[in-house]
This record gives C-alpha cells, structure tokens and sequence, in this order.
C-alpha cells in the first residue's frame, strides 16, 4: 500500500482522513504543520514536523501526499503548497470519500478531495486541487476549474463552468449554462441564473 503525508491538521483533515481510512488506498504516515500544532494527533496520525521535513519524507519512500488545508481565505496557501511538493516530486493523490457517487466518465484531477454523498454526474470534469464537499452535486457536462471549493449541499446545475479559484457557498444553487469567471464567490443560499 502507498504511503502519503498530510499536509495541515485543521479541520477538513479530519474529513480527508475518515475518506482515506474508508477506501483503504493509502495508509497514512502522519501531518506536516506549523510548530504550534506539534501535539496534535488525529486517529492515532500525528505531526511529524513543519513543511521543511517534506524533503526528507519524499526521500525516504513517502511519494504521495495530500494538502488538507481547506478554501476558506488559504487559496494562495493551497497554491504554494501545490507547487512545493510537485517541485519536490510528490504525486498529489484525489481523494474520494466511497460514499460518493461519481459517473464512470467523470475525470478529477490530482490532489481533489470529494466528500461524503457528493455526486459527480457523467461527463462532468473537476480540475486539480478542487474541494467538492459533503453532499455537492455536480451535474452533468459540468467543469469545475482549478482550486475551487464548492461548498456542503451546493449544487451545480447540467453545464455549468466554474472559473478556476472559485468559491460554492453552502446551499447555494448555480442554475444550468451558467459560466463564471475565475475568482468568483457565490455566498451560501445563493442563487445564480444566467444573465
């Protein structure tokens, strides 16, 4: 079985790690994170050091990894942290809750997390390093781009294109055909129609 580092032990870690553990497809060495959370411990996975050990960790056998540092004002983080381990030659893993429901045409690029009960339906493409959280629907033909997050319960209706850098908000509701550009944040309950 792969070994993959962790990187970041907030709160959507604890996600990350319940999808791991359930579709046993990696067994997990630990968490990289700041020195204030060097006693942090999750299901028994602790921190190992800060970043700077990631090096170390590649050279010793660890050639997967995952960033668990959620959207929430941290894109640009996610972002560093991406370039970081592919220049140290990381694989960045998609981690997929089983629970999920994904069309055998679905493609999902590295390093995305899909949650619990989250559907992804046929012919829709999620770019790398996106979060589809617990619950999220995304229809078919739907693209959603790089580094997103689309947030519990929201749903992107058939055909519609999510800018890279985007943000979902909880429950709210993209109709079909809409296309938005990067960087765009719909708030949570929101709902957005074609012009």
């Amino acid at each position: 079985m792969k070994k993959i580092i962790l990187i970041g032990c907030g709160g959507h870690a604890k996600s990350v790690v319940d999808a791991i553990e359930a579709s046993g497809a990696y067994e997990i060495i630990g968490f990289t994170d700041t020195a204030e959370k060097a006693d942090f411990c999750y299901r028994g996975y602790q921190v190992l050091g800060d970043d700077t050990r990631l090096p170390t960790l590649f050279e010793k056998g660890v050639c997967e990894a995952f960033v668990c540092i959620g959207y929430m004002g941290r894109n640009r983080l996610r972002n560093q942290l991406y370039c970081t381990l592919k220049n140290i030659g990381f694989s960045l893993a998609a981690v997929v809750d089983p629970s999920a429901i994904i069309a055998k045409d679905v493609k999902i690029g590295e390093g995305t997390f899909v949650g619990k009960r989250a559907v992804i339906n046929s012919a829709a493409v999620v770019g790398k390093m996106a979060i589809i959280n617990t619950g999220a629907v995304i229809e078919h033909d739907s693209v959603v781009g790089d580094f997103c997050h689309v947030a519990c319960g929201a749903v992107l209706c058939g055909g519609v294109t999510l800018g890279a850098n985007s943000m979902v908000g909880a429950n709210a509701v993209i109709v079909q055909g809409v296309s938005l550009p990067e960087d765009t944040f719909v708030k949570a309950g929101a709902l957005r129609k074609g012009s």
